[in-house]
């Protein structure tokens, strides 16, 4: 499993040292994160294709988060990934990656 854009602890803009798109708004809160679908290959990096994804593994990882008490987990149209509603979400250009927002007040 790889991670992409990770929130700061304390939210704020984090830089191109940080991110390959450091203004991710979405990101500058302190509760973002996207994680890169586990990949069939194993390798760590983003899945070329929605067939390159392991989608049980990826379910598996949707679930923990869900459980966990993830506030949002948006994964992407072409993927089967699936959850509660409201909860997780399908959002397009997540085919490959699953963003995660969690829930104010968590560790």
């Amino acid at each position: 499993m790889a991670v992409g854009d990770l929130s700061r602890p304390r939210g704020g803009h984090f830089g191109a040292r940080y991110s390959s798109r450091p203004l991710h708004a979405s990101h500058q809160n302190g509760l973002d994160v996207d994680i890169y679908y586990p990949r069939r290959d194993r390798r760590e990096k983003a899945p070329r294709a929605v067939g390159d994804i392991d989608i049980g593994l990826s379910q598996d990882l949707v679930d923990r988060f869900v459980r966990t008490g993830a506030q949002y987990v948006f994964v992407g149209p072409n993927t089967p990934l699936t959850g509660p509603r409201g909860i997780v979400q399908s959002v397009p250009r997540h085919d490959n990656h699953l963003h995660v927002r969690l829930a104010p007040g968590r560790p």
